[in-house]
């Protein structure tokens, strides 16, 4: 059994982690010369690395709603960062698909967040940088782990 400072250790190791996640992304953001966000970079990450995709698998995949994958693909099609088409042989079906301007986009949002954790981490020695490693893997491990 825990005792109640041990729950408040862990709820406010919780709250640092997702603060921190959270001034990430702003600075990631602050870094960018458009108006996306992760959930747009998501999309068009995921379009790079399994080609044309069916709106409805992509948003399985990233656990979104299709009604938000709906509009976050709007967005997206707009700016010419994905294409839309429709399937031939059903005219119901529809695939979206990256277009050049879209990998760009990707790969500058990519090199931002690796500057983004660059600056992060250097505050950190390269021990304790190890140290979260392992704890990190670990933690991976139990959420990877099949439930009994």
């Amino acid at each position: 059994m825990t005792n109640n400072n041990d729950d408040k250790n862990i709820f406010e190791l919780l709250h640092t982690i997702e603060k921190v996640s959270y001034q990430m992304i702003v600075k990631w953001q602050q870094r960018s010369d458009n108006d996306l966000g992760i959930s747009h970079i998501l999309v068009l990450q995921e379009l790079l690395n399994e080609g044309e995709s069916r709106p409805s698998d992509i948003a399985k995949k990233l656990n979104f709603t299709p009604a938000s994958l709906t509009h976050l693909s709007m967005k997206l099609t707009k700016q010419g960062l994905i294409e839309r088409r429709q399937a031939e042989e059903d005219k119901r079906t529809k695939y979206l698909s990256i277009t050049e301007a879209g990998k760009v986009l990707v790969e500058k949002a990519y090199n931002d967040g690796i500057e983004v954790r660059r600056e992060l981490f250097s505050h950190i020695s390269p021990e304790e940088q190890q140290a979260m490693l392992v704890i990190y893997k670990k933690l991976d491990e139990a959420l990877t782990k099949p439930s009994n």
